[in-house]
């Protein structure tokens, strides 16, 4: 073998003994490098691991105190729920009770009025120097033509101030008869003579002393009573407390509570307005 090829086989042969060596090292170097990654990941993931196990006993624990806030919540609202429920009863109760006690209260009013009248439109000062009793006694006579002169048990004027000044209204005279009867008599005059036209132009009217809330149910059908009046052949009153009777001429009678209602029978029906 020629002494070239012995140099160039001795430099292949130390090439790859370097290359070998080179081999070794590197596999230890990368086996030190895997060991040291593994040992590192083990402690970063043992470390998160901690902290996650951690914010989950966390996140348990506040899962819980909100479990037991929310029954806690819950039982409390349903207490407050049956305490309400409890309340709304009772407050439905004493509403039907003052209800009764309203319904009640006005039909004793009602029946302490039961024998009174209104005397309006008498002039401030009229019955001077005489009694009141005598003077609208005497009054009622006169006017509405009666046989004899009504006992009065007493009269008076509204309670307020006198009203003297140039067309101010006088105070209505409020009148307890002593008969039932004869008050009955001296309305059923009174809605007489109301019919005639000198009745309705004259200053002095006559009315029953119905309690204040009649009278607001009674005010409400002025608008289905002044229809009525422009149409002949009607004939129309109010039934107590507060009822608007109409009976046309050959037509059945209607009975209304609703002013409302009233209305618009007239305007439809009677073809009034």
């Amino acid at each position: 073998m020629p002494q070239w090829a012995k140099e160039m086989m001795a430099e292949i042969k130390k090439v790859k003994e370097e290359i070998a060596k080179g081999g070794r090292e590197s596999k230890a170097e990368m086996e030190k490098w895997a060991r040291s990654l593994e040992e590192s990941t083990r402690a970063q993931f043992e470390s998160l691991y901690g902290e996650v196990r951690l914010v989950g006993e966390k996140a348990s624990n506040l899962a819980t105190k909100m479990d037991e806030r929310e029954r806690e919540v819950d039982e409390t609202l349903n207490g407050q729920s049956d305490a309400i429920a409890g309340l709304e009863g009772r407050l439905k109760e004493m509403e039907k009770e003052m209800l009764r006690l309203k319904g009640r209260s006005e039909d004793l009013e009602a029946r302490s009025r039961r024998n009174n009248i209104r005397v309006v439109g008498v002039k401030e000062g009229e019955e001077a120097g005489r009694s009141p009793s005598d003077f609208v006694a005497s009054l009622l006579k006169e006017n509405l033509g009666l046989a004899a002169t009504p006992t009065l048990d007493r009269a008076h004027r509204t309670l307020g101030r006198r009203r003297d000044g140039e067309g101010a209204p006088p105070r209505a005279f409020v009148v307890r008869c002593h008969y039932f009867t004869e008050k009955e008599e001296i309305l059923k005059k009174a809605r007489e003579l109301e019919r005639t036209p000198e009745g309705r132009r004259g200053k002095i009217h006559i009315y029953p002393d119905f309690t204040q809330e009649v009278n607001s149910k009674r005010a409400a059908f002025k608008e289905a009573r002044s229809l009525l009046r422009t149409r002949k052949g009607v004939r129309y009153g109010m039934r107590y407390p507060a009822t608007l009777v109409i009976t046309p001429e050959g037509l059945q009678t209607r009975l209304f509570e609703n002013p409302k209602d009233a209305v618009e029978y007239i305007r439809k029906e009677l073809n009034a307005g």
